[in-house]
């Protein structure tokens, strides 16, 4: 049994401004204010330090660690062309090997950021095992959450479905398939005939060029097939219709928005206002660029802020911190896992941060606190997953060394193709 004590607390709902925190193999016992606090032997003086619930990445591509650095020598003229010149060359070079430490590099790089869960979207030249692989690297990195294979045209389908279909039996999860212009008619009916019922994880509206591949839109097509399950993930979302988002919201499904690598691909942001209008739940990733969650929540309000008009007034503080909130009971919905909260029965996922007001922080005014203030530069002092101490004073505790010769072995086999 451990307590955190002289700590401000905040899950987005309560905040405590001079609180303690008791947990006890992973789950928290109590929690409540120092003057109601009697003794523990094994206590740590948090000093008025800040602590928040773990965050979330609900969409990212830890496959892609691996092409940080690497020129790919690309001049894609389109969004399609960047995916075939740079993404697939490189995801149809990694092997089983590969996979797992890529998953490791960027499973590092999401404890440092205060992450504790992931939903990972993954693609690779070894289709089957590929999963297991990602899986084992999340646990070694203490990290929860889950991972699937994008199903897609320009891989073995037969393949890429059963290895959605092993992993689904064994983790639960999600079914994963790219997107809607790399998943022909024939395709989704093999899906359908193996994978019925699962949510799904993919790639809509991503660019227009998706959209408007079928004469039906992405999120027509998948209802169409009956792959619109409920609790389903949808990542992007950039240029869906008004019938898109009412089609959204009727199947129960919930947006994930990746505002940063939107913008590095000049694809556009998603329309939060269309999706706030329809009552569409969001969530944030980062798809593989970067770790950091707290960052997107950053982006998803700034940039909405920036289109002026309609989408500025739907975003508010308060709606973003709704959304914030919300987020850990859907990825409960997913996974199982009580996060997100301090209170007693709540896996204690948390993360322990420096944080130095020049203004008074209330009850009324500590997610501004949070949002311009925490989020703007993550101190992090520690960071625990269930319990287990995962980050100590900014460093990990437990840091996987990548083998050089991976990352060598890989880029070497990139060059050569392209040669």
């Amino acid at each position: 049994m451990i307590a955190l004590t002289n700590i401000r607390l905040y899950d987005y709902e309560t905040y405590i401004d001079h609180g303690y925190l008791i947990f006890d193999h992973g789950e928290i016992v109590d929690v409540g204010r120092m003057e109601d606090f009697e003794s523990c032997k094994n206590c740590i003086d948090g000093e008025g330090s800040f602590l928040l619930p773990g965050f979330i990445n609900f969409h990212t591509h830890m496959y892609s660690s691996f092409a940080r650095g690497f020129d790919f020598k690309s001049d894609a003229k389109s969004f399609r062309e960047m995916l075939q010149k740079v993404w697939w060359r490189l995801d149809r070079n990694l092997t089983l090997e590969d996979v797992y430490w890529s998953a490791v590099a960027h499973g590092q790089e999401l404890l440092l950021k205060g992450v504790v869960g992931v939903m990972d979207h993954h693609a690779s030249g070894e289709i089957l095992g590929s999963t297991k692989a990602v899986e084992k690297a999340i646990k070694d990195m203490g990290l929860h959450g889950s991972t699937c294979f994008e199903v897609s045209d320009r891989f073995d389908t037969g393949h890429a479905i059963e290895e959605n279909r092993m992993h689904l039996s064994k983790y639960g999860g999600f079914l994963g398939l790219h997107a809607s212009m790399t998943l022909g008619d024939s395709t989704l009916k093999k899906i359908v005939e193996s994978i019925a019922s699962a949510p799904i994880h993919c790639h809509i509206a991503e660019s227009l060029e998706d959209q408007t591949a079928f004469a039906l839109s992405p999120v027509e097509r998948l209802r169409m097939n009956g792959l619109l399950v409920k609790d389903s993930l949808l990542a992007h979302c950039v240029h869906i219709t008004e019938l898109d988002a009412k089609i959204i919201k009727e199947s129960g499904c919930t947006v994930v928005a990746n505002v940063r690598s939107n913008q590095n691909n000049g694809v556009g942001t998603v329309d939060y206002e269309l999706l706030n209008r329809y009552g569409v739940p969001v969530v944030v990733g980062t798809d593989g660029l970067g770790a950091d969650v707290a960052k997107s929540w950053q982006e998803l309000y700034y940039s909405e802020k920036a289109k002026g008009g309609p989408s500025a007034q739907a975003m508010t503080l308060k709606k973003l911190k709704d959304e914030i909130r919300n987020s850990y009971r859907y990825y409960e919905t997913i996974t199982g896992l009580k996060l997100g909260k301090f209170d007693k029965g709540y896996r204690f996922d948390a993360v322990l941060l420096d944080y130095s007001a020049s203004s008074p922080v209330t009850d009324e005014n500590v997610f501004s606190h949070v949002f311009y203030g925490i989020y703007d530069d993550l101190s992090i002092i520690k960071m625990w997953n269930g319990g287990n101490l995962l980050v100590d004073h900014h460093k990990l505790v437990r840091e996987q060394k990548i083998p050089k010769t991976i990352v060598g072995n890989l880029w070497q086999r990139i060059e050569a193709e392209h040669e």
